[in-house]
Parts: C-alpha cells; structure tokens; sequence
C-alpha cells in the first residue's frame, strides 16, 4: 500500500515542476547543512527553489508531468533547483557554490524540455542575463534609429544656419 506522504510528495512535485520549467540537478553528498542552507538562501534571491528529492519519487513526478525521461541522471542523492525565471542566474550561482565546495556538482539540467548535462549547465552559467541580453539587443535595434535622427538633426541645423547666414548678408 502507497503511503499518503509519498502521494503528496509527488504532487508537490508535479506541482514545482509544472509551475518552475527549468531544473538543475546537483549532487550534495558531503556538503554541510549549514552551507546548503546558505545555497539556498542565495537560490531564492534569484527566483529558485532548491529541494532534496527521492528519486523514484521524482521519477514518477517527472512522467506525470510530461518532462523528458531523465531516469539516466538520477542516481545517489539528487537536490532539484526549480526556477521559472533564465536557468542562466541559477547556473551561475551553482557555479559560484561549486567553486566554493569542491565536493559540490551540477549534473544535468533541462531548459524549456531540453536536456543538458554539466558541460551545458556551464555554458549556459556563462551566458551573460536575460536582462543584459535584451539591453545588447535594444541597442542594436535603437543604434541606426539614433544614426537617422542625428542625420536628421544635422540637415536642419545646418539649414537653420545657411538661412540665417543669408538673413545677416541681406540685413
């Protein structure tokens, strides 16, 4: 017989899962709680929920879902980082941890049902943010608008100053 808190582990799952599309997929052993604690502090302040899961529980919440199969991946102790927002902030803040705890690791991610292993999960960490990427962009578009107005402006004013180069010749 299944018991309740296992059914309810697994809709709070489906639940994180259907709400925050992208997940990491990290190795915690050895890691001290007080250190995990400090991750996930850091994790919330970029909009990501970090939770220790079972893998056969997370197996079945990942199916329910309609997730890619990622049975592969989940092997040993496995903690999920959920977030809705870029996979690019977490990524670069599991990177960071990991640089501080060597025992630490990523190794798997998804991204809009992509699945990627550390390799990937490490490039996307060094993608610059959405926020940065979308200025580079508007200054892209904006660069020959700007470039047209400007032309614009210097064809009146240099109007403006052979009319009144011609107004004090006559005067």
């Amino acid at each position: 017989m299944v018991k309740q808190y296992k059914i309810d582990e697994v809709k709070s799952l489906e639940e994180k899962l259907q709400a925050k599309k992208n997940i990491v997929l990290t190795n915690y052993t050895g890691i001290k709680v007080k250190d995990l604690s400090e991750l996930r502090n850091k994790l919330r302040e970029v909009g990501t929920d970090y939770k220790v899961v079972k893998n056969n529980l997370f197996k079945i919440a990942l199916k329910n879902t309609g997730y890619v199969e990622m049975d592969e991946y989940l092997k040993g102790p496995v903690a999920v980082a959920f977030t809705s927002e870029d996979l690019s902030s977490t990524a670069k803040v599991l990177k960071e941890f990991k640089k501080e705890q060597a025992v630490f690791s990523f190794f798997a991610g998804v991204m809009e049902n992509v699945v990627y292993d550390a390799s990937g999960v490490t490039r996307i960490a060094d993608l610059p943010s959405k926020e940065v990427l979308l200025s580079q962009v508007l200054s892209l578009v904006n660069g020959p608008g700007s470039g047209i107005a400007m032309g614009m402006n210097q064809i009146m004013a240099s109007l403006a100053r052979g009319i009144k180069a011609v107004a004090e010749q006559n005067a």
